[in-house]
């Protein structure tokens, strides 16, 4: 059997499958539904040759996959819902389209039969110790999903409970939020609490826009615009979604993507993303398929490690996010009180992806092609400090090259470039938004102990300093700004008298105590 991953195309699979079919029915065996059992084999091994690296092109695969097709009655499951998002990928595939008739017609008894039919086959195998192994391994993946097989169960939506969506609650906030929020308006509202970065609020304020309008004119058809946000950490990527979470009347998560895996492999799937969502909309499933996704260190699904034999390491995960990424049903695991598990039926055509990531080495791709071609900066460019990426300058190639499918870059119709913060954008981050990091201890001393906070100015640079010395941007603000207030929030809610608390750069710089006036 393990010769199938030798063929090279799916005419010889589907003939090396039938002459196995065939000898096994001469030594006895019978299958219910023969074409139906050749079909589902075509379709498996399909979309492990298409989409698995090849360290996976091993029959450790094929008995996973076989274990998740069990039906609970007639409930989707595990398999086949990757298979439909591979079919979504694979849009002209011959073989994946097939897969929606085999889906519907082949049961759990014929999946018993295959089981059967793969113990008689590596029976034969003249390696007996490979044949004990694989046989160990096919009957656990048998056991362990005949016995899990009710946990699996899809949750389909009662039909009393599908409404128009333009009925709902907060259908209403939706069409207030595009009554009271132009483009223009929400990246003001972004400026409050978000120093520089213009063109990825502008680019960030025209797709949450967008979002709403597709939600409220749904027969309008309008073009979905998922946003890639590329740039190093501490710039304001996170921040801007956590002020838009505040701002829009649908939920919005914060993923982290670092880690993810391809469903259905053990580890955390892209599925864990869209369950925040759920649980963040109360489990309202109407508001979830309109909400919004932050998939944050997204760049680090694509990552420059190689299997030893071949095959990017996260290459089926891009593959399942085109779906998602575009529109189709995804089914989404519900974690269960009774240690069981359901599945819920989610459709992301109207929720918003927004990725985002450092992308490290990217810069270096860009820079190579237009630095050689001198286009837009000129012959004499040579040194790194001399260029500057941006969006313009950006393109697919170049995300391509880094490593991502090309299918998903198409996906990422709107790619924004976010700049380092250099020191002075860097202070001002520091003392300027609405809500920021000094208002906020200004805040804690005045509420508790109406005690004013003061810095200097020198203290102000003493603590950009220590700040770029940590290398990530704006995130070291707090860390840096509480370790120079430690003493001070310990000692002044004992203190009788204090009216205020001075820092200067020896306090900042940890050379003196606070002064407290």
């Amino acid at each position: 059997m393990k010769q199938i991953f030798l063929c090279q195309n799916d005419e010889e699979c589907t003939q090396y499958i039938k002459n196995l079919v065939v000898q096994y029915k001469e030594a006895g065996g019978a299958f219910s539904h023969e074409q139906l059992i050749v079909d589902y084999l075509r379709i498996l091994l399909h979309y492990i040759m298409m989409t698995r690296p090849e360290s996976e092109r091993n029959l450790d695969s094929v008995f996973k996959l076989m274990g998740a097709s069990f039906k609970e009655k007639g409930y989707r499951t595990p398999f086949w819902a990757i298979i439909r998002e591979a079919a979504s990928a694979y849009k002209n595939d011959p073989v994946f389209y097939l897969a929606k008739a085999v889906e519907t017609e082949i049961t759990n008894d014929d999946l018993e039969e295959l089981f059967s039919f793969m113990e008689y086959e590596l029976m034969r195998d003249s390696d007996r110790q490979q044949a004990e192994d694989a046989l160990g391994q096919l009957a656990v993946c048998r056991i362990r999903y005949q016995q899990n097989k009710v946990r699996n169960i899809k949750m389909p939506r009662k039909t009393e409970e599908v409404r128009n969506r333009a009925d709902l609650p907060f259908m209403e906030d939706c069409r207030n939020f595009i009554r009271d929020y132009t483009p223009r308006k929400i990246k003001e509202y972004l400026d409050r609490f978000v120093i520089g970065q213009d063109e990825t609020k502008e680019v960030l304020s025209t797709a949450v826009y967008n979002h709403f309008l597709r939600i409220v004119y749904p027969d309008a058809h309008l073009i979905k615009t998922n946003v890639l946000m590329v740039g190093p950490s501490g710039c304001g990527k996170t921040e801007m979604i956590r002020r838009l979470t505040d701002l829009v009347p649908v939920p919005v998560v914060i993923s982290d993507f670092s880690g993810i895996v391809a469903t259905p492999w053990k580890g955390r799937n892209k599925e864990e993303s869209l369950l925040n969502l759920y649980l963040k909309s109360g489990k309202d499933i109407e508001l979830t398929e309109c909400g919004i996704v932050f998939c944050d260190e997204f760049d680090k699904i694509i990552p420059a490690k190689l299997y030893s034999k071949g095959g990017d390491i996260n290459n089926e995960l891009q593959g399942q996010l085109l779906g998602m990424f575009e529109g189709t049903d995804i089914d989404v695991p519900l974690q269960d009180k009774s240690s069981g598990q359901e599945i819920l039926l989610m459709n992301t055509t109207d929720i918003l992806f927004i990725c985002a990531g450092a992308f490290e080495g990217l810069d270096k791709i860009v820079r190579k092609e237009y630095v050689q071609s001198g286009i837009g900066f000129g012959s004499e460019v040579s040194g790194e400090e001399t260029f500057e990426m941006t969006g313009e300058l950006l393109k697919t190639e170049h995300l391509m090259e880094y490593g991502m499918k090309p299918e998903l870059a198409g996906r990422l119709s709107t790619v924004t470039v976010l700049k380092k913060l250099d020191r002075e954008t860097m202070k001002r981050v520091l003392v300027e938004p609405e809500d920021s990091i000094l208002s906020r201890y200004e805040r804690e001393f005045m509420i508790e102990d109406n005690v004013q906070l003061r810095f200097t100015d020198e203290a102000l640079d003493v603590i950009i300093d220590r700040v770029n010395e940590m290398s990530i941007g704006a995130r070291g603000l707090n860390a840096v700004v509480r370790d120079i207030l430690k003493d001070a929030l310990f000692e002044v809610p004992t203190m009788t008298g204090a009216k205020e608390v001075l820092i200067t750069a020896a306090v900042a710089r940890k050379e003196s105590k606070p002064a407290y006036l």
